[in-house]
């Protein structure tokens, strides 16, 4: 979903504007599920997928004759599959699907509110957007981002729908619908990526960071030498942050139960100051680059600092897939090959 935004900030900036379809809701065997989306474009070709097949067909030939609806327009599709319709399309066993189309226009407004979804995301928050649609669907009157747990005026919503809205975004992955009594809101949560912090800017970390990027991860990278840590050297990077010391290496970091730390730091008394306060964090994933001998030198140090072996045992070292990996770049690709496996929950 966050290259869907990527891709549709893009067309935007480009003068493209764009028709958005999102699975409102979803029952039996459909395609895919509620809260996937993609947009279409004028000469009718389309970016993600709700599912393929005679739904993803439909409705985008219902988003082409949109672009001559009106700007802003909206509309609501149902289509309900019996199983006797369903032998003659791709629904194995039948299924309902509600699918919302809105009109986007290229304007700098609604650039900007995707950036600033993208901005949130980056900063490892959720992005909530919203889309106020007419009493009859057929238009988006209002459209904005969920800051701070601030609904606009616009909204409508009822104390309890405000509440019930504030209290789901964590968990939401369909698009939350409220009815109100001037139409109805659609908040559509997008969650960030699970974070990646990168300790070290060196020859290892930028293959790595790379990588991990491209594999759906929030990367923030970070060295105590601006030569090391800046834009130039890690484009790809969400963050890319300059540490007055590796001792206070994780002083601000957001680090939660879904985080992955990975330890490339360019010498073994700054990997151990930065283990000791990784192991203090809630993080899902803790790894760190070296030799036995060094990694068994450090744990050693850290026992008599008062961690226990439990504590330890959080601790991937060495770090990476036993892949035969000699080069940076095949370094890179066992430490993520690791990160992928313990994101997925497959024990190696």
């Amino acid at each position: 979903m966050i290259d869907l935004l990527r891709s549709t900030a893009s067309s935007l900036h480009a003068g493209e504007d764009l028709i958005l379809a999102s699975i409102l809701d979803s029952k039996g065997s459909t395609p895919r599920s509620a809260g996937s989306a993609m947009t279409i474009h004028r000469d009718g070709h389309i970016t993600g997928t709700v599912g393929g097949g005679i739904v993803e067909e439909q409705v985008r030939r219902a988003g082409v004759k949109m672009f001559d609806a009106g700007k802003r327009a909206a509309q609501i599709l149902e289509f309900d599959f019996s199983n006797s319709k369903a032998a003659i399309s791709d629904m194995i066993c039948g299924g309902w699907v509600s699918v919302l189309l809105e009109h986007i226009p290229a304007e700098a407004a609604e650039e900007q509110l995707i950036q600033d979804a993208l901005t949130e995301l980056r900063q490892g928050r959720p992005a909530i957007l919203l889309d106020k649609l007419s009493a009859d669907s057929s238009t988006n009157e209002h459209k904005g981002l969920l800051t701070a747990d601030a609904l606009p005026d616009w909204a409508g919503l009822t104390a309890e729908q405000s509440a019930e809205l504030t209290n789901s975004i964590s968990e939401a992955i369909r698009p939350l619908v409220f009815s109100t009594e001037s139409g109805s809101l659609v908040a559509r949560c997008f969650h960030p990526l699970p974070s990646l912090f990168i300790f070290g800017g060196g020859h290892v970390s930028r293959p790595t960071a790379k990588l991990a990027a491209s594999i759906g991860f929030r990367t923030v990278v970070m060295d105590d030498r601006k030569d090391f840590a800046n834009r130039e050297r890690f484009p790809e990077a969400d963050e890319v942050l300059v540490l007055d010391a590796f001792k206070n290496a994780f002083e601000g970091l957001p680090v939660r139960e879904d985080s992955f730390i990975v330890i490339v730091t360019r010498g073994h008394l700054h990997d151990k100051t930065v283990l000791a306060q990784a192991l203090r964090t809630p993080a899902k994933y803790i790894g760190m680059i070296g030799s036995k001998k060094k990694r068994d030198a450090i744990y050693a140090a850290l026992l008599k600092e008062g961690f226990t072996q439990a504590d330890i045992d959080r601790c991937h070292c060495p770090i990476g897939l036993s892949i035969g990996a000699q080069t940076p770049e095949e370094i890179a690709v066992s430490i993520n090959a690791e990160l992928i496996a313990d994101r997925a929950g497959v024990s190696l």
